[in-house]
Protein backbone atom coordinates (compact mmCIF):
# COMPACT_ATOMS: atom_id res chain seq x y z
CA UNK A 1 0.00 0.00 0.00
CA UNK A 2 1.23 3.51 -0.84
CA UNK A 3 2.42 5.72 1.95
CA UNK A 4 -0.40 8.38 1.33
CA UNK A 5 -2.84 8.97 3.99
CA UNK A 6 -6.79 7.13 2.35
CA UNK A 7 -9.70 9.35 2.61
CA UNK A 8 -12.83 8.22 4.60
CA UNK A 9 -16.07 9.56 2.53
CA UNK A 10 -19.83 8.92 2.30
CA UNK A 11 -20.51 6.13 -0.16
CA UNK A 12 -22.44 6.86 -3.35
CA UNK A 13 -23.99 5.36 -5.88
CA UNK A 14 -21.49 4.64 -7.88
CA UNK A 15 -19.22 2.96 -5.21
CA UNK A 16 -21.64 0.41 -5.22
CA UNK A 17 -20.32 -2.29 -7.93
CA UNK A 18 -16.92 -2.15 -5.92
CA UNK A 19 -18.45 -2.36 -2.36
CA UNK A 20 -20.39 -5.34 -3.23
CA UNK A 21 -17.19 -6.93 -4.65
CA UNK A 22 -14.93 -6.20 -1.86
CA UNK A 23 -17.48 -7.59 0.90
CA UNK A 24 -18.28 -10.69 -1.63
CA UNK A 25 -14.18 -11.22 -1.55
CA UNK A 26 -13.52 -11.17 2.00
CA UNK A 27 -16.41 -12.65 3.31
CA UNK A 28 -15.19 -15.70 0.47
CA UNK A 29 -12.00 -15.53 2.94
CA UNK A 30 -14.08 -17.18 5.62
CA UNK A 31 -16.29 -19.38 3.52
CA UNK A 32 -19.17 -17.20 3.39
CA UNK A 33 -21.31 -16.46 0.61
CA UNK A 34 -22.51 -12.86 -0.19
CA UNK A 35 -26.33 -13.11 0.41
CA UNK A 36 -26.79 -16.08 2.33
CA UNK A 37 -27.76 -16.19 6.06
CA UNK A 38 -27.55 -11.81 6.51
CA UNK A 39 -30.86 -9.55 5.24
CA UNK A 40 -28.04 -6.64 5.37
CA UNK A 41 -26.15 -8.10 2.40
CA UNK A 42 -28.63 -6.48 -0.08
CA UNK A 43 -29.24 -3.62 1.51
CA UNK A 44 -25.31 -2.67 -0.04
CA UNK A 45 -27.09 -3.07 -3.68
CA UNK A 46 -29.07 0.32 -2.60
CA UNK A 47 -26.69 2.48 -1.26
CA UNK A 48 -26.82 5.53 -0.26
CA UNK A 49 -30.19 5.46 0.41
CA UNK A 50 -30.42 1.87 1.65
CA UNK A 51 -28.55 3.42 4.94
CA UNK A 52 -29.26 6.95 4.63
CA UNK A 53 -33.48 6.64 4.72
CA UNK A 54 -33.15 4.44 7.84
CA UNK A 55 -30.49 7.67 9.50
CA UNK A 56 -27.37 5.39 8.50
CA UNK A 57 -24.69 6.52 7.11
CA UNK A 58 -21.93 3.95 4.78
CA UNK A 59 -18.59 5.11 4.79
CA UNK A 60 -15.85 3.65 2.12
CA UNK A 61 -12.04 4.01 2.44
CA UNK A 62 -10.17 5.09 -0.52
CA UNK A 63 -6.75 5.57 -1.75
CA UNK A 64 -5.90 7.16 -5.61
CA UNK A 65 -9.68 5.73 -6.55
CA UNK A 66 -8.98 2.39 -4.98
CA UNK A 67 -11.36 1.11 -2.15
CA UNK A 68 -9.85 -0.31 0.34
CA UNK A 69 -12.59 -0.43 2.85
CA UNK A 70 -16.34 0.08 3.90
CA UNK A 71 -18.08 0.95 7.29
CA UNK A 72 -21.73 1.39 8.04
CA UNK A 73 -23.52 2.37 11.10
CA UNK A 74 -27.63 2.20 11.61
CA UNK A 75 -29.54 3.30 14.32
CA UNK A 76 -31.31 0.04 16.08
CA UNK A 77 -33.62 2.35 18.21
CA UNK A 78 -32.97 6.12 19.68
CA UNK A 79 -29.86 4.84 22.06
CA UNK A 80 -28.30 1.94 19.92
CA UNK A 81 -26.57 1.76 16.75
CA UNK A 82 -25.33 -1.01 14.80
CA UNK A 83 -22.01 -1.06 13.38
CA UNK A 84 -22.04 -3.07 10.16
CA UNK A 85 -20.31 -4.69 6.87
CA UNK A 86 -17.19 -3.50 8.00
CA UNK A 87 -14.38 -5.15 5.94
CA UNK A 88 -10.69 -4.51 4.46
CA UNK A 89 -9.17 -5.30 1.01
CA UNK A 90 -6.16 -7.62 2.86
CA UNK A 91 -3.58 -4.83 1.56
CA UNK A 92 -5.22 -2.28 4.07
CA UNK A 93 -5.36 -4.71 7.20
CA UNK A 94 -3.45 -3.34 10.09
CA UNK A 95 -2.73 0.45 7.93
CA UNK A 96 -4.97 2.40 10.13
CA UNK A 97 -7.59 2.57 7.85
CA UNK A 98 -10.07 0.40 9.56
CA UNK A 99 -9.39 2.87 12.92
CA UNK A 100 -10.25 5.55 10.77
CA UNK A 101 -13.35 3.98 9.14
CA UNK A 102 -14.54 2.97 12.86
CA UNK A 103 -14.10 6.39 14.11
CA UNK A 104 -16.30 7.92 11.98
CA UNK A 105 -18.92 5.65 12.32
CA UNK A 106 -18.66 5.88 16.32
CA UNK A 107 -18.55 10.06 15.93
CA UNK A 108 -21.44 9.33 13.55
CA UNK A 109 -23.10 7.60 16.17
CA UNK A 110 -22.74 10.29 18.99
CA UNK A 111 -23.15 12.91 17.25
CA UNK A 112 -26.74 11.45 17.07
CA UNK A 113 -27.14 10.70 20.67
CA UNK A 114 -26.15 7.24 20.66
CA UNK A 115 -25.48 5.54 23.66
CA UNK A 116 -23.97 2.51 22.79
CA UNK A 117 -22.34 1.09 19.35
CA UNK A 118 -22.99 -2.76 18.82
CA UNK A 119 -22.13 -5.50 16.39
CA UNK A 120 -22.13 -9.15 15.08
CA UNK A 121 -19.42 -11.04 13.65
CA UNK A 122 -18.16 -14.62 13.13
CA UNK A 123 -15.65 -15.99 15.33
CA UNK A 124 -13.80 -16.53 12.08
CA UNK A 125 -12.82 -13.47 11.80
CA UNK A 126 -10.05 -13.08 14.90
CA UNK A 127 -8.40 -10.30 13.47
CA UNK A 128 -11.73 -8.25 13.26
CA UNK A 129 -12.81 -9.63 16.50
CA UNK A 130 -9.74 -8.24 18.52
CA UNK A 131 -9.56 -4.99 16.70
CA UNK A 132 -13.01 -4.43 18.28
CA UNK A 133 -11.47 -5.51 21.52
CA UNK A 134 -8.47 -3.38 21.48
CA UNK A 135 -11.56 -0.60 20.74
CA UNK A 136 -13.19 -1.18 24.26
CA UNK A 137 -15.48 -3.54 22.63
CA UNK A 138 -16.94 -5.86 25.30
CA UNK A 139 -18.34 -9.15 24.33
CA UNK A 140 -22.44 -9.00 24.36
CA UNK A 141 -24.00 -12.15 22.28
CA UNK A 142 -27.15 -10.18 22.99
CA UNK A 143 -26.24 -8.50 19.91
CA UNK A 144 -26.24 -11.39 17.47
CA UNK A 145 -28.98 -10.79 14.80
CA UNK A 146 -27.58 -12.42 11.72
CA UNK A 147 -27.98 -16.17 11.55
CA UNK A 148 -24.14 -16.24 10.31
CA UNK A 149 -22.82 -14.71 13.25
CA UNK A 150 -21.56 -16.23 16.21
CA UNK A 151 -20.67 -13.22 18.08
CA UNK A 152 -22.28 -10.18 19.35
CA UNK A 153 -20.56 -7.00 20.71
CA UNK A 154 -21.52 -3.42 22.16
CA UNK A 155 -19.31 -0.34 22.61
CA UNK A 156 -20.42 2.03 25.97
CA UNK A 157 -19.77 5.86 24.38
CA UNK A 158 -19.16 8.63 26.12
CA UNK A 159 -22.25 10.85 28.00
Amino acid sequence: MSSSTPTVRVANKSDVPAIVALVTATLAEFGIVFGVGSPTDEQLTRLPESYEDEGGRFFIAELDGVLLGTAGIIPKDAARYELRKMYLDPRSRRQSVGQALLDECIKFASERGALFVVLDTTEQMTAAIGFYEKNGFVRDDAQITAPRCSRGYRLDLPI
